[in-house]
Formats: C-alpha cells, structure tokens, sequence
C-alpha cells in the first residue's frame, strides 16, 4: 500500500503551523492523512482535508460567540481565481499575472482595513476550490488574515458577511 513519507507529514504539519493552525490534535490530523494519503501524495490537498477536519477549532478560534465575521471574495472573482488555478504533476498553482494579483490584493486589503477598523479580525471565506490559493497570494501583504474556506464553516455557527471584494480583471 502507498504510503505517506514522515517528509509529507511534517510538510502538512508545517502548511498547517504557517497559517496558525494549532495542531495540538495530532491524532486527528494523523487520522485524516491515514485515510486520504492513499487517494492522493498532494500535500496542499492532505493540508485542505487536515484543515477540514479541524473545523471545529478554526470555527471556535475565529468565531465571536458563535458568530464568524467575514469578507467574501465577489461570486465572479472566485471563478476567475478558479480558472486560472493550472493543475500539474507537481501539484496545483495560481497562474495569474502579476498586476491582477496585486488588484486582488489590494481590494482584499481595503476590506480587511475596514474589518479591522470594526474590531474584527481579518476573516476572509472562500470557496474551498481556491483556499489556498488566495492564501498564498496574500500571506506576505496580509499576514494576519485567516482565508478559511465554507466547508470549513460548521452549521452552528453563524456567518455575517461585513464586505464583499470584487475586482474587474
């Protein structure tokens, strides 16, 4: 049987570290890449199921008193992230070009700006297709906002939406 490497657990481990993600629930995390190592050796895909099996900390960490105060990405702009997400034998990548990155970037700031300015914290939802890319493209402008994606969400708690970005590429 196919099995993951100590290298691509600590790669998961250490994707999970990168965005403060506790992993303090070892068992669980180990549980989730037990199962799905078999499927797949991507370990973006294995950080996206150990974060989902995580939910209920994300949610209570970032949540105020049950309520997840969020931005969320214009329906349109996520299918754009979406179709120029490349798939290759080395794993998934966001093929953007520089300037509408930084447009996203920047109107994914002014929300947060605002989100802070509330007495928030920088909470941005998305769809689970494109986490982790919209991550990686605002970890080094924002590095203090969470991207959590809606199957991360669980049905106790409740989601306010406090802005919407939306960016004409």
């Amino acid at each position: 049987p196919d099995l993951l490497t100590v290298a691509d657990v600590q790669k998961v481990l250490q994707n999970l570290l990168r965005e403060r993600v506790s992993i303090r629930n070892l068992p669980v995390i180990l549980e989730v890449l037990g199962d799905t190592g078999r499927r797949t050796k991507d370990v973006d895909i294995l950080t996206e199921y150990a974060r989902n099996a995580l939910s209920r900390w994300l949610c209570n960490e970032h949540s105020e008193e049950g309520k997840l105060h969020v931005i969320t990405l214009d329906p349109k702009l996520e299918d754009a992230i979406g179709q120029q997400v490349q798939h290759t034998d080395g794993g998934a990548f966001l093929s953007l070009r520089p300037a509408a990155s930084q447009k996203i970037v920047e109107a994914i700031s002014g929300e947060v700006a605002r989100q802070l300015q509330a007495g928030h914290s920088a909470l941005l939802l998305t769809s689970p297709q494109i986490r982790i890319h919209v991550r990686r493209m605002t970890e080094s402008a924002l590095p203090m906002l969470v991207v959590m994606s809606y199957n991360e969400v669980l049905p106790e708690f409740e989601v306010e939406s406090l802005g919407m970005v939306s960016v004409e590429l």
